[in-house]
C-alpha cells in the first residue's frame, strides 16, 4: 500500500512539474514584449562615436514599433547615414556611403529597401503589416501605416510630442492631402477592423529623424522614441555641439562671422513603386558636409 500511495504521489509530483514548466514558459514568452522596448544606437561622426539608448512606446505606437524593430533586427540600419540636415531634425535611415572616402555630396546610395522587404516575386516578406491594397488583405504594401494626427489616428492623453533627441518615422510624398493620393487599406489598432486612408501618409520605409530642437508639435509625422535618460540627452547635445565645433573651425576657421554652413544642397528625385513616374518628386537633401554615420542599431529589449 505504500509503495503504491509513494508512487502516485511521485507521478502527482511529476504531472506538477511538468505543469509549472508549461506555465513558466508560457509566461516567458508572454513577457518577452513590453509596453517600451529599449533600443540603443552608435553615431560616429568626425572621429568620436556617441552611443544613445532610446525607449520606443509601443503601447502607444504598436505598428510603428513593430516596423522599425523588424527593420533593427535585419540589421538595415548599420552603417547608413544621416542624408538630410534640417532645421530642427536629422533624417536617416535610407542612404549610405560605399567607403570611407566618398565624397559627401556626389557619392550617396540609396539603400535598397525593397530588396530587404520583399522576395524575387515581389511579395512582402515583413512579418508586420500593416497597409493593404485590398479590404481581404490579400496584396501587401512593404510601407507603414502612419500613426499620427493628420491621419486619424488618436492616443491616450495625446501621444508624444518632439524634444531633444526624439526618435521619429520621416517620409517624402509628392502628394500630401490632395484627393488624388491613391487609397489603401490599413488595419485599425483597437480591431480588425479595416479602414481606407491616403496613401500618402501611409508610405513610411526605413526613414526616420532625430530631432534636434527642444520641443515641438507634428501632425503629419509619428514621434514613437525619446533618449532613455538625462545622461544620453546630454550625449546627444554633445553630438550637436561637436557639429556646431567643426562648422566653426573646420569650415570656417573660427570666424563666427564666416559663411560657410554645415551641409550641401544635393538635388534627389525620390521614386516610389506606388505611384505613377509623373508622380516622382524632386527633393533637396541638405547632406552633411562631414559624415554622420549611423554605425549600428540594436534591439536591447524587446
Amino acid at each position: 500500500m505504500t509503495k503504491i500511495l509513494g508512487g502516485k504521489i511521485a507521478k502527482f509530483a511529476t504531472l506538477l512539474i511538468a505543469a509549472l514548466l508549461v506555465l513558466t514558459a508560457s509566461l516567458a514568452f508572454v513577457g518577452c514584449e513590453t509596453k517600451r522596448p529599449e533600443i540603443s544606437m552608435k553615431i560616429t561622426f568626425n572621429g568620436e562615436t556617441y552611443e544613445l539608448e532610446y525607449v520606443l512606446y509601443r503601447n502607444m505606437y504598436p505598428q510603428t514599433v513593430a516596423h522599425y524593430l523588424e527593420l533593427i533586427d535585419m540589421g538595415y540600419y548599420d552603417g547608413t547615414v544621416i542624408h538630410d540636415y534640417q532645421s530642427s531634425r536629422m533624417v536617416g535611415g535610407g542612404y549610405y556611403y560605399e567607403s570611407a572616402n566618398a565624397d559627401e555630396e556626389t557619392d550617396l546610395k540609396t539603400k535598397e529597401y525593397d530588396a530587404a522587404t520583399k522576395d524575387e516575386n515581389g511579395n512582402v516578406t515583413l512579418d508586420n503589416v500593416s497597409v493593404w491594397a485590398d479590404e481581404n488583405k490579400t496584396v501587401a504594401y512593404n510601407t507603414l501605416y502612419g500613426e499620427f494626427a493628420k491621419n486619424g489616428f488618436t492616443v491616450e492623453n495625446n501621444g508624444l510630442t518632439n524634444q531633444l533627441g526624439a526618435l521619429g518615422t520621416y517620409y517624402y510624398t509628392p502628394v500630401w492631402t490632395s484627393s488624388d493620393s491613391p487609397r489603401v487599406y490599413v488595419q485599425l489598432n483597437s480591431s480588425n477592423e479595416m479602414d481606407t486612408r491616403y496613401y500618402c501618409y501611409n508610405s513610411t520605409r526605413s526613414l526616420f529623424y532625430l530631432y534636434t530642437g527642444s520641443s515641438g508639435t507634428d501632425t503629419q509625422y509619428c514621434t514613437f522614441g525619446l533618449l532613455k535618460d538625462s545622461g544620453d540627452e546630454e550625449t546627444f547635445q554633445s553630438l550637436l555641439d561637436a557639429i556646431e565645433e567643426y562648422t566653426l573651425e573646420t569650415l570656417n576657421g573660427g570666424d563666427e562671422e564666416g559663411t560657410e554652413v554645415f551641409t550641401t544642397e544635393v538635388p534627389r528625385t525620390i521614386e516610389d513603386e506606388y505611384w505613377d513616374e509623373s508622380s516622382y518628386e524632386d527633393v533637396t537633401f541638405n547632406v552633411p558636409r562631414a559624415k554622420i554615420v549611423i554605425e549600428e542599431v540594436r534591439v536591447l529589449k524587446y
